[in-house]
């Protein structure tokens, strides 16, 4: 039987969530750090706070002279777990076969459902709206065969929605992508493939033999799937 697997993707969790308690957080630049610490490094970013050039990892001193005018919240841990059990409960009334990934990250194998709720697409759209109508919460959804497959697909969404990634058509999905997608690909790998061998997307890598590839990868287990699958 053909996997059907949904990930739900909603971005800047702890913030998303602050911002349904608060909502005069919104449009705002908004990060997550330990409060009074210039060195403390930044947990979560809003997209309007990435727009200024603030990124995950940075120093909270430096983000705050990138952007003078940025909310600093402190992490909140109990309404983050909070809102996880909320997605949780919602991901067990589609299917009995669901793992969260990180806060704000979870996957749903919906194979063996049609009579339910229709396609994995349609299973999808309902779970999105669903999600916005008990959470005031949106984000992107990606379909596929594979969960490796459908998280690239939820980060590849322009814009909030659901792209689904049809069977056989994983392959010419992937091609285009930059090598940023592969999953935990790192900074030591992505910088042997830019700076040493000029490579930047995905198609360059799946053509590499496969002495190149254990050269990059190793035993990256996780990356080493991902590109047999960029070859199928």
């Amino acid at each position: 039987m053909n996997r059907h697997i949904i990930h739900l993707h909603i971005p800047a969790f702890p913030i998303a969530v602050e911002r349904v308690c608060r909502p005069g957080l919104r449009d705002r630049p908004v990060v997550v750090a330990p409060p009074h610490s210039e060195r403390g490094l930044i947990l979560s970013v809003s997209p309007e706070a990435r727009q200024e050039g603030v990124f995950k990892g940075m120093a909270l001193g430096k983000a705050m002279r990138f952007c003078p005018d940025l909310t600093v919240l402190p992490p909140n841990p109990g309404l983050v777990e909070k809102g996880c059990r909320v997605l949780a409960g919602t991901a067990s009334r589609y299917t009995p076969v669901w793992e969260p990934f990180r806060p704000g990250h979870l996957y749903m194998d919906v194979t063996g459902t049609e009579r339910l709720w229709g396609r994995a697409k349609d299973a999808a759209y309902r779970v999105r709206k669903e999600i916005m109508a008990t959470m005031s919460l949106s984000g992107s959804v990606g379909v596929a065969g594979n969960k490796m497959v459908a998280g690239i697909a939820s980060r590849v969404m322009p814009s909030e929605g659901v792209l689904d990634v049809h069977r056989g058509r994983e392959s010419a999905f992937m091609a285009p992508l930059g090598v940023d997608f592969i999953p935990g690909i790192g900074h030591v790998r992505r910088r042997i493939l830019l700076e040493e061998l000029n490579i930047s997307l995905v198609r360059e890598i799946a053509i590499l033999d496969i002495n190149n590839l254990k050269l990059i990868f190793g035993m990256h287990r996780i990356a080493n799937m991902y590109i047999q699958q960029c070859r199928q």
